[in-house]
């Protein structure tokens, strides 16, 4: 997959959930990140980051991603997703920052979106656990060589 393609994957798992690209992407040790990321401890406090956030998302005293806080940090998320995922492939890494930040605004918004309407029709977790699934399964697919 060409690394535009990528980057967009990234940024749409963290419009979902925030920590999930990076997470990803340091655990799998993806190519672009920058040395301190490449350390064992790395993998394991990015696992605990994306575990924790899996687990607040379902409290209902967590604010909505939609808040300025909740964008401005998937934004940030997206774009070091994005840059790792270019200057691992050399390429531009401008255009994947973008890519990634616009694709992680637009999965918040829908995401979101879903989500309310699936918690009014069926009431329970499952909403949320399969959010959480989609998530982690684009963040996959992003960090896969």
């Amino acid at each position: 997959m060409r690394y535009l393609g990528k980057a967009a994957l990234a940024g749409a798992a963290t419009g979902l959930r925030a920590t999930s690209a990076v997470s990803a992407l340091i655990t799998a040790q993806a190519p672009g990140l920058p040395a301190a990321l490449t350390r064992p401890v790395a993998a394991g406090v990015a696992e605990l980051g994306v575990t924790g956030e899996l687990e607040q998302d379902k409290k209902p005293s967590t604010p909505s991603r939609l808040t300025p806080v909740g964008l401005g940090s998937r934004v940030v998320f997206a774009s070091l997703a994005g840059a790792v995922l270019a200057r691992g492939t050399k390429h531009a890494v401008l255009p994947a920052v973008i890519v990634a930040s616009v694709a992680a605004l637009v999965s918040a918004r829908v995401g979101h979106d879903l989500r309310v309407a699936a918690d009014e029709r069926f009431g329970s977790s499952a909403p949320a656990s399969v959010e959480d699934a989609v998530a982690l399964s684009l963040a996959a697919a992003s960090a896969r060589a």
